[in-house]
């Protein structure tokens, strides 16, 4: 178990040890903002693309009445808009 004030070290091949965190300057570490604005896109386009999944599972079945087409004429359909 460490104690509060001790300083974590990791150690190197040649037997030097390392500060794993800088503690030094006292000020938190940065953010990476390059990752969090990725992040937030990759959950906004899987949130929008479940939607329009959604909204054209329920809108097959007007498709289908509206332009009378095949069960494989909706199914290419709903596959060239996903």
């Amino acid at each position: 178990m460490e104690k509060p004030n001790q300083k974590v070290t990791m150690a190197h091949d040649d037997g030097a040890a390392v500060p794993l965190l800088d503690s030094s300057t006292g000020k938190p570490p940065r953010r990476n903002m390059y990752a969090f604005f990725y992040a937030t896109l990759a959950s906004m386009t899987t949130i929008f693309m479940g939607y329009n999944l959604a909204l054209m599972s329920g809108a097959q079945l007007f498709i289908r009445e509206d332009l009378s087409l095949s069960d494989a004429e909706i199914e290419v359909l709903a596959g060239s808009i996903n």
